[in-house]
């Protein structure tokens, strides 16, 4: 991989990132977010979502999400993991 693709890979998987974090924050300002230690496979962006929120909500906050992450992986050409789990 040459240096400016590498460069662009990084750019778009920063880019996605910060877009999925601020459309998580807008619609739950509870979440806490973290990235995962180590990727589950082979994925740009792994992250966690945390939420005070019975299972029936978070099936529903993952439905939501998912739906932003096939957005923005279209968008940047980037494979990203998150996780919506309740918080304990």
């Amino acid at each position: 991989m040459s240096l400016a693709l590498a460069k662009q890979s990084a750019f778009n998987a920063a880019t996605a990132s910060a877009e999925l974090i601020k459309k998580i924050l807008a619609e739950y300002p509870q979440a806490e977010i973290h990235p995962r230690e180590l990727p589950v496979a082979d994925e740009d962006v792994s992250l966690e979502i945390m939420l005070p929120l019975s299972m029936r909500e978070i099936y529903e906050v993952r439905d939501r999400i998912y739906d932003w992450i096939i957005e923005l992986q279209d968008r940047y050409g980037v494979l990203i993991l998150a996780s919506a789990i309740p918080k304990a």
